[in-house]
């Protein structure tokens, strides 16, 4: 069982707050533990729940602790990632007041919730949700297991953090080997043990994963990937992106995130997670089909 990782990773990005206070002051938070599992304490609506830490994933509630709060809530499908491989599931979008990480507060924060039981009957504790990559993000956490700590930003700590200009650079110009189809190029920006998480297949190791880009994605003529948001959690950042079609394509767009790390001194990208959506709109107007 591993330590950190463990449920898996949404293809899509969550909408997380309206409001969102930082405290003055860096703070750590003790981390406990569900059998190997690092567990934080969050408090929704003035009640405490154990929320799993998860550095590979995207925040999420378990329904069944937030029954009361998804009246009215509409559903969306996603496709989630784990340790058994790709699952379709349908999740509540659930709106939370008011939550509280130690001294940062969100309002009116959207979250999808499925059921996460077996998260529980695995660790032999309750697990209420899973405090993941975004919202590890917004509070400018780090971990350290050794120390079973989690560490979050002040705002001034918040303030002075930003993209490192050479990942902003060196990432920017693997885009454009996406947008060329440059496959040559685009392995040097790929982590030897990279994974890709997308709709349809799990692929692992650089040489996989520039093979499964050759046969799906850039033998369907010209593609176009952007990023659309920057984040950095102390060591690590990522980016969420978009890819769209050429306007002479079928048209379809995809959005993902790609976790980044530096090694051999360059950043390169460690796992890539992606998810296919509905048609968008052409030249004329209409929906393709």
């Amino acid at each position: 069982m591993r330590k950190v990782g463990f449920i898996g990773r949404l293809a899509l990005t969550a909408g997380l707050t309206v409001l969102f206070e930082f405290p003055a002051r860096t703070q750590e938070l003790p981390l406990e533990h569900c059998d190997t599992l690092p567990v934080a304490r969050v408090v929704v609506g003035g009640r405490e729940f154990r929320f799993l830490v998860d550095t590979a994933a995207t925040s999420m509630l378990n329904a069944r602790s937030f029954a009361s709060h998804e009246k009215g809530e509409k559903r969306r499908d996603m496709r989630v990632a784990s340790w058994s491989g790709m699952a379709s599931t349908s999740a509540r979008e659930v709106t939370l007041e008011r939550v509280v990480i130690g001294s940062a507060q969100f309002s009116k924060m959207k979250l999808p919730a499925i059921d996460l039981s077996a998260l529980g009957n695995n660790c032999g504790g309750a697990i209420d949700g899973i405090l993941g990559v975004d919202l590890l993000a917004e509070l400018g956490a780090t971990i350290d297991l050794q120390r079973e700590t989690l560490h979050t930003a002040g705002a001034a700590d918040k303030r002075s953090q930003g993209v490192p200009g050479e990942l902003n650079r060196e990432m920017r110009d693997c885009l454009d080997a996406f947008n060329r189809s440059d496959t040559e190029m685009l392995a040097t920006c790929l982590d030897t043990n990279v994974a890709a998480f997308t709709s349809d297949a799990d692929v692992h190791g650089r040489d996989p994963v520039i093979s499964y880009l050759k046969e799906h994605y850039f033998q369907q003529g010209q593609l176009r990937m952007r990023e659309t948001a920057w984040h950095a959690i102390g060591d690590t950042v990522w980016f969420e992106y978009e890819i769209t079609p050429g306007p002479a394509e079928a048209q379809w767009h995809e959005l993902g995130l790609a976790l980044c790390r530096k090694s051999d001194g360059r950043w390169r990208i460690a796992s890539l997670h992606s998810s296919r959506g509905e048609a968008v709109e052409g030249a004329s107007g209409e929906k393709a089909r």
